[in-house]
């Protein structure tokens, strides 16, 4: 990740990924083309402040995104959330990521029904002083419940119904991508994994390799 005089549109996926699925890497992709971003930067956390302890070691859940992004040239891992002592809050993330790639135009990638609790995150009204974000379709939640939680957020926004997005009076930017509405959740695939059913075609090929070459969520309740 070289820090260039040129601003780049930069976006960030974090999460856990446990296991990374074909939703997150079809969402990847579909903002990288709709929004003409440079890259993608795949930030998985290692105990995130807002969930429970993942099932599955760091370690195993980094190897499984790299076997997954290893032909995508325009997306990458950072292990920087491992580098810090947790909890590691996406505000402090998002300072620590600046320092160390540079002041470009970010994109926070989070699920719509992570933006449903925004107000909820610790220093979320510095976060949108950081990056602009991109809310991702989940099925359950419609476009109004969207609306009705950007009007609830700290100053007046104006809607681009042509560009599904909301533009605040400083410049921040809500934009929502419903291109890709993927009725995935991991969870849901390490229960199917735990009961033994098929799961393979809701993962990746590398991904399902590697979690029967390394036994993973066999034994997990």
């Amino acid at each position: 990740m070289p820090i260039s005089g040129k601003k780049r549109k930069i976006g960030l996926f974090g999460g856990t990924f446990d296991p990374v699925h074909k939703g997150h890497l079809a969402v990847a992709q579909g903002v990288l083309a709709q929004y003409r971003l440079d890259e993608i930067i795949f930030i998985p956390a290692p105990y995130p402040p807002h969930k429970q302890k993942p099932l599955t070691g760091f370690g195993h859940r980094v190897a499984m995104l790299e076997a997954v992004l290893a032909g995508e040239p325009r997306i990458s891992i950072s292990l920087l959330e491992a580098e810090r002592r947790s909890p590691s809050y996406t505000v402090d993330t998002l300072l620590d990521l600046r320092e160390r790639v540079g002041d470009h135009h970010y994109h926070l990638i989070i699920g719509a029904d992570s933006f449903i609790e925004v107000h909820l995150w610790y220093r979320y009204h510095a976060l949108f002083q950081l990056t602009d974000l991109v809310v991702a379709a989940r099925p359950g939640i419609n476009r109004e419940e969207i609306a009705r939680q950007v009007d609830s957020l700290p100053g007046r926004f104006r809607y681009d119904l042509e560009h599904e997005m909301w533009t605040r009076d400083d410049g921040f930017h809500i934009y929502y991508f419903s291109a890709v509405n993927a009725d995935l959740s991991s969870s849901e695939i390490r229960s199917r994994l735990i009961q033994k059913r098929d799961v393979k075609h809701l993962l990746h090929p590398e991904v399902m390799e590697y979690i029967e070459k390394h036994h993973l969520y066999s034994n997990s309740v």
